[in-house]
């Protein structure tokens, strides 16, 4: 089973996937309807209330699968906050759900799964998404770079322009009209724009489809196309290593995942200069960056006798702290006090 919440400030969604379906299914509260949001009417910030009503969305799940057949449950949050992230985190494990299934993406990123999944044609170009709250429009756009492997794929906030100045800048395949019921002026003034020989759609269950079919692709390991968001790093992280009198680089951090999902602790051999150096390899093909922590004091002994471990902890998306230890060598050389601290820092 693949679970999706959709939780907002005013409303929640919960959608599933299982072996036994074609598609992603949106819930409904009330059987045979298609009355798929739930009134939050919940502080989202107060951890007791918040318990109770995952209780409440979790429940809805219970037919069609539980916490052992779960492969992931992902959350598309319109307040991606590391302090949201902290609060559903303590209760999935209150649930006895691992943390290793859990996932939390932007109303962006789950926009962008969505419209992959759907036919190519739709993405011929870039897909336009009008967010209806309140009367308040937002609009993103959503536009790949097919010219990278994987192809690359971001979504903007265009909220500010008009639609006439967004068609005339951008070439729109598709367009997606979501949230509140948009207000017929506002449809028969603005209907003939959006379509122009575009495909047209509108729903309300948009962003936990996507939020399933984001899980769908972390469970495939599917690799068609690399999100680049504002939580998303835009760089590669690796060391610098000389195999065979060549320089090579070995990945330690991927870029486009998550920031606050990436911290990562590795052990390796040192060679032989007191020092190791980190290269930053932008996913855009821009010019790489090297930084270099100098191991000053370090025990001095024969090539490959010293054992590191390197930690990164991510303090933000463009910023990493490392911090290195040296291990020694079993009973050879053991090890010493030595901590090493550094920072990684790129433009994001």
């Amino acid at each position: 089973m693949i679970a999706a919440i959709e939780l907002g400030k005013k409303y929640a969604q919960v959608c599933v996937k299982t072996v036994n379906m074609k598609d992603a299914e949106s819930l409904s509260t009330v059987a045979g309807t298609e009355n798929y949001r739930i009134l939050t009417e919940t502080d989202l910030e107060d951890k007791v209330q918040l318990q109770e009503f995952f209780r409440k969305l979790w429940k809805l799940l219970s037919p069609y699968g539980n916490k052992d057949s779960l492969e992931y449950l992902v959350f598309c949050l319109e307040d991606n906050s590391e302090e949201m992230r902290g609060r559903l985190s303590e209760i999935v494990e209150i649930y006895n759900i691992s943390l290793e299934k859990v996932r939390f993406m932007s109303k962006q990123e789950c926009f962008c799964a969505y419209v992959f999944h759907q036919s190519a044609e739709l993405l011929s170009h870039n897909a336009l998404l009008v967010e209806n709250c309140e009367g308040e429009k937002e609009k993103f756009i959503l536009h790949k770079r097919a010219r990278t492997t994987p192809m690359v794929a971001e979504v903007r906030n265009i909220s500010e322009k008009s639609l006439e100045s967004v068609f005339s800048d951008h070439a729109i395949s598709s367009v997606f009209l979501v949230g509140d019921d948009f207000e017929e002026e506002w449809m028969q003034k603005n209907l003939k724009i959006l379509r122009n020989g575009r495909r047209v759609f509108a729903g309300k269950n948009l962003y936990v489809k996507g939020a399933v079919y984001r899980g769908m692709e972390l469970k495939e390991g599917a690799e068609e196309y690399l999100y680049l968001g504002a939580e998303k790093l835009c760089c590669h992280i690796a060391l610098c290593s000389e195999i065979n009198g060549k320089q090579e680089y070995i990945y330690i951090v991927e870029g486009g995942r998550n920031w606050y999902e990436s911290n990562v602790a590795l052990e390796v051999l040192l060679l032989d200069k007191p020092e190791l150096e980190f290269a930053l390899i932008p996913i855009n093909g821009k010019e790489k960056k090297t930084t270099l922590i100098y191991l000053k004091d370090l025990p001095v002994r024969p090539k490959k006798t010293t054992r590191l471990r390197i930690e990164l902890e991510f303090t933000s998306v463009s910023c990493a702290k490392v911090i290195i230890k040296d291990l020694g060598f079993g009973e050879l050389f053991p090890p010493s006090d030595m901590v090493y601290e550094g920072e990684l820092q790129w433009e994001q």
